[in-house]
């Protein structure tokens, strides 16, 4: 019987295609005279912020550009520099991008009907989470349980300590009947090393990086090639499940609950 499920924040539950750090990224770089090209944004998809900065910055063209412009710092100071613009261009980005995807709200309703608890685990900081919270609660998301980085002395995914903690807050004595949203393969790491049953989402995940409209405007076999990319990301990391969508999840929670798969 499932007790509990525990999401992801951005590209899973709110934020369609994750696009908050896009922005905030691309933010902190101008702020060092730096200009990050889309393209580069998009392959750096999938990883957490500091890494994704490290990475962009060891691209020749911007460790050249980031030389040109500070000669006397070295790209992994210059990261960190980075990364600490990055924290505060988020919070003022998050509210712009601070909508939950659709099916969230029908899914958590039936959640609530089913007695199956849930809460959250993310790599947001609690500034920005305070930021978000309000905003998805309006909408229909309003988990009463939210862990972070910060309430496990910095360790983050793919690590399973959030989730342990969430798992511990729910008062879930066994793992195995709890389920993990992600949308990202540190996402389906993380689960496989609670021991939960781990689902990857595909419709609006960090993996693609696209915001709802860029998807859409897309040819339909541009759509299709991108899912696949996805789901063949999430199914190399080891998810047990792979849905496109909050409504196929559902679905899905459905299923296992009345097949006792997960017990």
């Amino acid at each position: 019987m499932i007790r509990a499920v525990i999401f992801d924040w951005a590209g899973t539950t709110i934020d369609y295609g994750n696009q908050a750090p896009v922005l905030a990224i691309r933010k902190a770089f101008q702020q060092f005279g730096l200009q990050v090209g889309r393209r580069q944004l998009y392959q750096s998809n999938g990883v957490d912020p500091l890494t994704r900065i490290q990475q962009l910055l060891s691209a020749d063209n911007l460790k050249q550009a980031w030389y040109i412009k500070h000669p006397d710092i070295d790209v992994k100071a210059g990261a960190i520099e980075i990364y600490k613009w990055f924290n505060r261009d988020l919070i003022e980005t998050l509210p712009q991008v601070a909508k939950v995807k659709a099916g969230i709200p029908t899914l958590i309703s039936y959640l609530r009907t089913q007695g199956i608890r849930f809460a959250t685990t993310s790599v947001y900081t609690a500034p920005m989470l305070s930021q978000v919270l309000p905003l998805a609660s309006e909408q229909g998301f309003d988990p009463q349980i939210n862990i972070t980085a910060e309430d496990v002395e910095g360790v983050s995914r793919p690590c399973p300590d959030m989730l342990n903690l969430a798992i511990d807050k729910l008062r879930i004595r066994d793992c195995h009947s709890v389920i993990q949203v992600g949308d990202t393969p540190a996402d389906i790491l993380a689960g496989q090393a609670a021991g939960v049953t781990t689902v990857g989402i595909i419709e609006g995940s960090s993996l693609i990086g696209l915001s709802e409209e860029e998807f859409s405007h897309l040819p339909f076999a541009k759509r299709n090639s991108l899912n696949n990319e996805a789901a063949a990301k999430l199914q190399r990391a080891g998810a047990d499940y792979i849905v496109q969508n909050a409504k196929d999840l559902m679905r899905l929670i459905k299923e296992l609950d009345s097949e006792k798969i997960v017990s």
